[in-house]
């Protein structure tokens, strides 16, 4: 069996609602994008099913996110809640982009 060595973990996840989220997300991967970082995996429904193992990050198409990488999500671990959507990724943080003041 693969298995996601060096992929960021779904740390916690709290949304109930998600058939992969029993004490965790137990999706195999997850991928995170859209505009509001949005937990393109997320399934409404009360069946709970996947892996036994805590899932990993596998893509991210938010490209302003500072954490993404070539498409690939390079924080050490993301949480997964309610914000703009049932399931978004609230680890995103906004790039920092060139000519910025603080």
């Amino acid at each position: 069996m693969p298995i996601s060595i060096g992929l960021p973990i779904v740390t916690s996840c709290s949304v109930d609602s998600c058939g992969y989220n029993h004490g965790g997300c137990h999706a195999g991967a997850i991928s995170v994008g859209g505009p509001h970082s949005h937990c393109n995996t997320f399934v409404d429904t009360a069946d709970k099913g996947g892996r036994d193992e805590t899932a990993s990050v596998g893509a991210c198409t938010r490209t302003d996110c500072k954490f993404n990488d070539s498409l690939i999500c390079s924080a050490e671990g993301i949480t997964v809640g309610a914000s703009a959507d049932n399931a978004d990724c609230l680890t995103f943080e906004a790039k920092e982009t060139a000519g910025a003041t603080a």
